[in-house]
């Protein structure tokens, strides 16, 4: 009840006395059905994020780190998000792995995506400098296209020996110089921070495909929510893999089962972070993370939320959900 109290009354200053109207008429149901309806709308989104700084996607989150490393142009830069708006930190040459998509364990590439830093440590040898931090190589997207290879990190120049600038490349890695290193470990210590790895310049998000996403998205938990199994399947694509490998048509069949039963669900998204994925085939795909929770007679869920999605003719699709 505290919750709907909350929602009813920020609906009210967003909507004025339309909604006042209408709870006077239809009661709390009556708001919280039109403010799910106006949460289906990209046009909604569109005014809500009109002020905000998009270039690396919208995120809930107060504060964050965002590191775009550019493989073409050599570059590393650190940027934090902070209530929409994104201040450059740093920008530096770095040196990568061999150029275009990694696909294989051993073939010395630099992974194109986005990940995330899961720790910083001290490197085994002094060839990889002073400290080094890990990404998330291979996350799920990768392991769902088969792509192999572990140990993608951000690392330094070797500390001893003749180091030669011009003949440095990694095994797949992203490196710098260890000054530099040593700034950059200053400013992201043990923060959040997501990686966004280029080939073809940094990625640029747009409102269009941020509004898009968000109104998808709480019209994809509506059709969960009701049981719809025609709309619910209708945001997924044609290639969609489920984090187990389940290919839609048996993924169709699971859903088909699960809604027979017509159980009454309370289902809640919150917290969006929404990063583009730089990819080599010029896709228009997104990462998107949210908070769920998932209540019904026979499951309960509080937890993340990772998608895969693509973005094409004002429409999102599922690629991978986890």
């Amino acid at each position: 009840m505290k919750k709907l109290l909350v929602l009813l009354l920020t609906a009210i200053y967003l909507f004025g006395g339309e909604l006042e109207d209408l709870y006077l008429k239809g009661g709390i149901k009556a708001v919280q059905d039109k403010i799910e309806k106006n949460l289906q709308s990209p046009k909604y989104w569109s005014d809500s994020l009109k002020d905000k700084d998009l270039r690396y996607g919208y995120h809930d989150d107060k504060s964050r780190l965002i590191i775009v490393a550019d493989k073409t142009a050599k570059n590393i830069s650190i940027n934090q998000y902070e209530n929409g708006k994104i201040k450059e930190l740093q920008n530096n040459e770095m040196i990568t792995g061999l150029m275009g998509e990694k696909l294989l364990e051993g073939d010395l590439k630099t992974p194109v995506g986005v990940y995330d830093i899961t720790r910083r440590f001290t490197p085994p040898t002094t060839y990889y400098g002073p400290v080094a931090f890990s990404l998330s190589y291979p996350n799920l997207y990768d392991k769902l296209r088969k792509r192999t290879g572990s140990g993608i990190w951000i690392h330094g120049y070797p500390m001893e020996g003749d180091v030669r600038e011009n003949e440095l490349e990694t095994k797949g890695c992203l490196a710098m110089k260890n000054d530099i290193l040593e700034n950059f470990e200053d400013i992201v210590q043990n923060n959040k921070a997501i990686v966004i790895i280029s080939e073809k310049g940094a990625p640029k998000s747009n409102r269009d495909d941020i509004a898009v996403i968000l109104a998808e998205l709480f019209a994809w938990k509506d059709a969960w929510t009701k049981s719809d199994l025609d709309r619910y399947i209708g945001f997924y694509h044609s290639d969609f893999r489920r984090f187990d490998g389940m290919k839609l048509a048996e993924f169709t069949q699971m859903k088909k089962r699960v809604f027979s039963k017509n159980e009454s669900k309370i289902i809640e998204f919150q917290n969006f972070n929404i990063t583009p994925y730089p990819n080599t085939d010029d896709k228009n795909i997104y990462r998107v993370n949210f908070s769920e929770k998932y209540r019904a007679d026979s499951y309960n869920f509080n937890g993340d939320k990772t998608l895969y999605v693509e973005v094409a003719d004002n429409k999102m699709k599922i690629l991978v959900e986890e």
